[in-house]
């Protein structure tokens, strides 16, 4: 029986059309799936080759966040660059290494090397490792003030005797060396003195002979402001046929603290010039020595050196002790039975006009 199209609309023109997606979401899958599979599928062109497969919307999403947190990962990714790294935060974790540990990170790489090579960090290391008691100005860079503070002292140590030798248990000579500290002198002008006992005597007229011969101290002038390094050297030559060798001898030796970098001390052209001397013909029972700054002469931290007992240990100690302030500096030795002692005062300028840049005191066992 033939069936009019008029009667089949009719007979649905009462019904209401159920939406998309009803009857359990079925027409909502059909369309999800055919859309996702639209997404996933490959696209043929005219000629029927395959384009380029487009990766769904949800992979390229997750690929922007890992781009987003990329920089997250592990130092040990490989990387061009450390510069992840805050330069900041591995400057101040530097100055919590010695010289030795800062020389060692260096060549581990580029980056850590031009870090570790930061002046602040060498100034800080130097400062903290001979407990400088305030900073001063300084014409050279502190990388390597620090190293001929410690690196190139082996030089020094090794030239300071004639002998050119020196060798802990030799049979000919036996030399301590001790590193005291830093201080700071101020002024241009400093006390020399090898009495420590009772109060300090200033000398005012004279030369520096008159001065010695008067009260065992006395004043020198034209002296580098700044950073001085302080050490003690000992000598004991018992036995020895050299007609250089000055025997048993205890030197005090003050530097400036830029002393090694300067090309007149490295050629040789600067060095010690005897400036007085004084003899003590008779038993002596310790051999002194000490530099004061002039202008802080008076200051609590001195007269604290001029209270021996506080420093020098028991009667029967003979020990090399040292004691080092702000401004001053001094040696103290008991010495056995002997037939005196010779005290000798030497300076180093900076060329035959230039500033003191070095000091020594020394005391001979005659």
């Amino acid at each position: 029986m033939k069936t009019r199209s008029s009667d089949v609309q009719g007979s649905n023109r009462g019904k209401r059309k159920a939406p998309e997606g009803d009857d359990n979401d079925r027409g909502g899958k059909r369309r999800s799936v055919q859309s996702d599979e639209q997404k996933t599928a490959p696209q043929v062109n005219d000629h029927g080759r395959g384009k380029k497969r487009l990766a769904p919307i949800n992979e390229q999403k997750k690929r922007k966040i890992l781009k987003g947190i990329h920089g997250c990962v592990s130092p040990h990714t490989c990387r061009s660059s450390f510069s992840w790294f805050e330069q900041d935060i591995w400057t101040y974790i530097a100055r919590f290494l010695d010289g030795k540990s800062l020389v060692m990170l260096g060549p581990t790489s580029k980056w850590f090397n031009t870090t570790v090579m930061d002046d602040s960090i060498w100034r800080f290391a130097y400062l903290r490792d001979l407990q400088v008691p305030k900073p001063c100005l300084v014409s050279s860079s502190w990388n390597k003030i620090y190293a001929s503070a410690f690196v190139m002292l082996i030089q020094y140590v090794s030239s300071f005797s004639d002998h050119k030798l020196i060798l802990s248990g030799s049979d000919t000579e036996i030399t301590d060396w001790m590193r005291i500290g830093a201080f700071t002198l101020d002024s241009r002008m400093s006390l020399l003195t090898e009495s420590l006992n009772g109060q300090l005597k200033v000398p005012r007229e004279g030369n520096i002979e008159q001065m010695l011969q008067s009260s065992g101290s006395c004043i020198i002038e034209d002296i580098k402001s700044g950073i001085w390094i302080a050490d003690l050297q000992l000598v004991r030559c018992p036995i020895c046929d050299l007609s250089t060798c000055d025997g048993t001898m205890q030197t005090l030796d003050s530097r400036h603290i830029e002393l090694f970098l300067n090309e007149g001390y490295k050629d040789g052209s600067w060095d010690y010039n005897l400036i007085g001397s004084h003899k003590v013909q008779k038993d002596t029972n310790a051999a002194c020595g000490a530099i004061f700054d002039l202008k802080h002469l008076k200051a609590s931290s001195a007269s604290g050196i001029l209270h021996l007992k506080s420093w020098i240990g028991e009667p029967d100690d003979s020990q090399p002790k040292a004691v080092i302030t702000t401004h001053a500096v001094a040696v103290h030795t008991r010495l056995q039975k002997n037939e005196g002692i010779l005290v000798k005062y030497q300076t180093m300028k900076a060329g035959i006009d230039g500033d003191v840049v070095a000091i020594r005191i020394s005391q001979q066992l005659l």
